[in-house]
């Protein structure tokens, strides 16, 4: 017979629920009102209104993971039911992701660890954290152009970009352009050279979340996100001129992301094949710019070649991250939790490349520090702020 439930319990229940609608009604009035103030035609304002009610309809998460309020052991670990509600939010968000996708006709990949996992374990490998997506470089630019569009009336889920922040080591004035972005010292970069900011991807994030990293990354770090990466052209090349674009893009990235150790080699006579007055303009340039640059020219100068590559971490991580162009070229749909993934059609050769001998396990932690997916990071960051 079951439990009936504590008089006191049922009541923090009802009153939690009642709080919740009515977070809910103060946020969709505000975007009624928001929606009443501009002054647009009443078949766009209707639309607008429609778009920004449909998204409030349901407070409610949909559930992507079996038995999502229960411990159990998968492969041998304990995945718990905190773990379980991590990787529901992630999912969320690729399914998200998944929709734009098919919505403007751009195509994708699952990669890494969710490419295992998808291939070996039919979701989650059982002790990660993240999601990983990857898309070749016109698709990725493509999905830049229309994100924003596609999120503008989302009330929880934005987008993340490399270039989003502002360096002690930038000029005043372009610290001061971009005031409104989150500061990163000297001695951060010092410490932690190659993680973000300094990393070429995007990030879709979920607002109503935490998410902290080790370290001195916790202020940069902050939602739950999935990354969203990038495929480009790599080594070796059918000819010299490719190679030539491929090492003019590796000077670029450098220049973005260790500006004085260029700055000293230029000093001491290395040549390079950007022109040396070029590279000093380039490198005179507020780090956000030099970031977008970098994109850019990837983006000019991108072409099939056979083998490709995650470009950042073949260049700064130096992994060799090296798949096949043509093992890209179809894409098959497997099963991930209670959603499905597109992979290679050629996976295997995809996470032989990656991964050498995939099949087996090798047992790892994640790559999250602390995390809630009940807490908005603005709200943890407000508590943490007053409380210094």
């Amino acid at each position: 017979m079951a439990k009936k439930p504590d008089t006191f319990e049922a009541l923090a229940l009802q009153n939690k629920i009642l709080q919740e609608q009515n977070d809910l009604l103060r946020e969709q009035n505000e975007r009624l009102k928001q929606a009443a103030s501009i002054d647009i035609d009443d078949e766009v304002k209707d639309d607008l209104l429609k778009k920004s009610l449909s998204f409030h309809k349901g407070k409610k998460r949909d559930i992507f993971i079996e038995d999502i309020d229960r411990d159990e052991i998968r492969e041998g670990f304990l995945v718990t039911s905190r773990r379980k509600k991590l990787w529901n939010v992630l999912i969320g968000l690729m399914q998200e992701f998944d929709r734009i996708c098919r919505k403007h006709n751009i195509r994708w990949f699952a990669i890494g660890g969710t490419l295992l996992g998808a291939v070996r374990h039919k979701g989650f490998i059982p002790w990660d954290d993240d999601i990983d997506v990857i898309m070749l470089r016109p698709d990725y630019e493509k999905f830049k152009q229309v994100v924003e569009e596609e999120l503008k009336y989302h009330p929880h889920y934005r987008m993340w970009y490399w270039y989003n922040y502002r360096l002690e080591t930038d000029s005043e004035a372009a610290q001061h352009a971009n005031y409104d972005l989150p500061f990163i010292s000297k001695e951060q970069m010092n410490r932690h050279p190659t993680w973000a900011p300094f990393f070429p991807l995007l990030r879709m994030i979920d607002e109503r979340t935490t998410y902290l990293m080790p370290d001195d990354r916790k202020d940069v770090s902050y939602a739950v996100w999935i990354d969203i990466l990038c495929l480009d052209p790599c080594p070796p090349f059918p000819d010299k001129e490719i190679q030539k674009t491929f090492d003019t893009a590796h000077e670029l990235l450098l220049a973005t992301v260790f500006p004085e150790k260029i700055l000293i080699a230029l000093r001491n006579g290395e040549k390079f094949l950007i022109p040396k007055d070029k590279l000093l303009a380039f490198l005179k340039l507020p780090y956000k710019m030099r970031a977008q640059q970098f994109d850019l020219f990837l983006a000019k100068n991108f072409v099939e070649t056979p083998y490709i590559c995650e470009f950042t971490r073949n260049t700064i991580k130096r992994k060799n991250y090296t798949y096949k162009t043509k093992d890209f070229e179809k894409v098959i749909y497997l099963p991930f939790e209670k959603f499905e993934v597109p992979v290679p059609a050629n996976y295997k050769n995809a996470l032989t490349d990656r991964y050498g001998k995939w099949q087996e396990f090798v047992i790892e932690g994640g790559h999250v520090n602390e995390y809630s997916t009940d807490i908005s990071y603005r709200e943890y960051f407000t508590k943490i702020k007053s409380r210094k």
